[in-house]
């Protein structure tokens, strides 16, 4: 029996490592399309877009490597059920909690894994992915704006100087327009913010056309804040719950009680749990959809999991409509119910 779950442990290994592969290469250029024009602008080093690839890839692994755990065992039980050796090796007296175990083993291992990823490292890197697609937008609008040529890479705002110092911090006889509005001014500079850029127009004439009549204003410093996109607004604060590893949440939540905080260490565990009643469901869907061909057990246990997701996504509504906590366990408890349901019916058939 041993050399049968060594076969097997090989055969989901193996298709774990391509699954994974796959999807992550999907959904890592998925990423890349919304940030391309950003990654692969003019100022942006190598060592800057490899930090921004890499922390992409480590924040997405927490949902690719659950997906690619179900993809796997149910791709390798899918091949030895429509080899027939499922059935010889019923036939031989090996019930089918025993032909589960090494799946259950593998699955043990990718738990590990998964734990660690989601609980200290995705949410940091999520952190610093941003803060490094905000130097690059930085170092792209540096590099972009000329002196007395109009510059439109600021989201939708149009930016013009007449003369632009060396490091292009400071800017001469400033011309600004947005939706908003058009601001002139005597000199502006730029400055940092965590997600974007600040330009501070000093002496700043404001014009804003509203019911179409002018309005004009006039400030000594008039500040406007360009960010990446309108999801980086949300800027990091001191205790920021959405980019600690568990082992801050718990400290903060033991000095806090902060709701936020618990929410977090319960949406880790529930992903990093997930991968058991994944498996049990692609196993079950791999023997079931045999005789259906390969895709049909793979679209099946791809539509279970992004269930989970929804129901995921559900949860954090729910909590942050009502600040109710439970529902974010609903994915895992309703996919344990299904998965040892149909386990169930598949062993007394």
């Amino acid at each position: 029996m041993k050399k049968i779950d060594w076969y097997i442990l090989k055969s989901i290994a193996l298709s774990f490592i391509i699954s994974f592969a796959v999807t992550t290469l999907i959904m890592l250029l998925g990423n890349l399309i919304k940030i391309y024009d950003i990654l692969f602008a003019k100022g942006v080093n190598i060592s800057l877009m490899g930090r921004i690839l890499w922390d992409s890839l480590v924040f997405l692994s927490i949902f690719t490597i659950p997906m690619a755990l179900t993809l796997s065992v149910n791709f390798t039980y899918t091949q030895l059920s429509a080899n027939s050796e499922i059935i010889a090796l019923r036939s031989s007296g090996i019930s089918l909690k025993r032909l589960y175990y090494p799946a259950f083993v593998f699955s043990l291992l990718i738990f590990a894994i998964l734990f660690y990823d989601t609980t200290f490292l995705a949410y940091k890197s999520k952190l610093t992915y941003k803060t490094d697609i905000a130097k690059a937008f930085k170092n792209r609008i540096y590099v972009g704006l000329k002196q007395k040529i109009f510059y439109t890479g600021l989201n939708g705002a149009t930016l013009y100087a007449d003369s632009i110092s060396p490091d292009k911090k400071k800017l001469y006889s400033v011309f600004y327009s947005d939706k908003n509005g058009i601001i002139t001014a005597k000199e502006a500079d730029f400055q940092d913010a965590i997600f974007g850029v600040v330009v501070n127009f000093k002496d700043a004439r404001i014009y804003n056309t509203k019911d179409n009549a002018t309005e004009y204003g006039k400030v000594a410093n008039y500040k406007i804040s360009v960010f990446v996109n309108e999801n980086s607004k949300s800027i990091v604060k001191k205790n920021d719950t959405r980019y600690m590893n568990i082992d801050e949440l718990l400290n903060y939540y033991k000095k806090t009680h902060n709701r936020e905080a618990l929410y977090k260490i319960n949406k880790m565990l529930v992903f990093s749990f997930s991968v058991f009643f994944l498996s049990i469901i692609g196993f079950v869907f791999g023997i079931t959809f045999a005789r259906s061909g390969k895709s049909a057990g793979i679209i099946v246990s791809m539509s279970i999991f992004f269930i989970f997701y929804i129901l995921e996504m559900f949860g954090e509504s729910v909590f942050k409509n009502y600040g109710i906590i439970w529902p974010i366990w609903l994915p895992d408890i309703i996919l344990l119910i299904f998965g040892l349901y149909i386990f169930y019916k598949k062993s007394t058939n």
